[in-house]
């Protein structure tokens, strides 16, 4: 990993990062930490900056800090994701997290096994694990906040209307763009860019099979305009990172043409 992140409650004194039982196994046996040691450090939902390890011990690890750089601002994206098998799931919310979504929710879909929705990836515990190794590798301390629905009828009607909301208040206030990822939708062009400099965007992308007809229609009466990303039918975890770097690319020209 290229950082570690501390949590809040391992913040003793201010300066100082206590890890004990399983994380400091965790800074030993993934990080290999050493007495002596500097490294990039991370709080979460805080500040960033360096970490000298002062002492090692199965049992403890102590880290004074020296933090003077503030948490990225999240990127004014929201992900809708049909669940999916444990290991996309993992891939998912670390990909997410690397790129600085802003939220992520899982929705069980009507093409998604019944089964997945028990799987451990979606556990509390196990989605800061990835959440966690994701932040570690981009050095950032932004958690999105990651969500599990049980149907998407249910999420449209009830959670949806509060996510563009707050996808309206991260942009002061633009115009948010809703997505959906389906087969024989229009594919984005560097025309599009001006559309999403000063915007928000909430984008939705199936399970393995794709949305059903039924999902696309109800996501199409609440203004989701159908993406296309080509050809080739693309495994959920490479559609959610193609689609996005198609976003930032667009983002950041401006107009200015590519």
């Amino acid at each position: 990993m290229n950082s570690l992140v501390v949590l809040p409650d391992e913040i003793r004194e201010g300066d100082r990062a206590v890890l004990v039982g399983s994380r400091a196994r965790y800074a030993v046996d993934t990080h290999g930490v050493r007495e002596g040691q500097s490294l990039k450090v991370a709080v979460m939902d805080g500040m960033r900056g360096e970490g000298r390890v002062l002492s090692v011990s199965p049992a403890e690890v102590l880290i004074a800090l020296s933090l003077s750089e503030p948490r990225r601002d999240p990127i004014p994206i929201s992900l809708i994701v049909g669940v999916s098998r444990p290991q996309t799931i993992k891939k998912v919310i670390q990909s997410a997290v690397m790129v600085g979504a802003r939220s992520i929710h899982f929705v069980k879909s009507e093409r998604g096994e019944k089964s997945y929705l028990q799987s451990h990836a979606l556990e509390r515990e196990k989605i800061e694990e990835e959440t966690i190794k994701a932040m570690e590798q981009v050095w950032d301390s932004h958690r999105p906040e990651i969500v599990v629905h049980r149907a998407l009828s249910y999420f449209m009607r009830e959670k949806f209307p509060a996510i563009v909301d707050d996808a309206r208040q991260a942009v002061n206030g633009g115009e948010v763009l809703k997505l959906v990822a389906h087969p024989g939708g229009s594919l984005l062009t560097c025309g599009d860019s001006q559309r999403f400099v000063n915007s928000s965007a909430v984008v939705a992308i199936g399970p393995e099979r794709g949305w059903s007809d039924d999902e696309v229609h109800m996501l199409s009466e609440n203004d989701f305009q159908k993406i296309g990303l080509g050809e080739r039918v693309l495994r959920v975890e490479l559609a959610l990172v193609f689609l996005l770097g198609q976003l930032a690319m667009l983002r950041g020209s401006g107009g200015r043409g590519l």
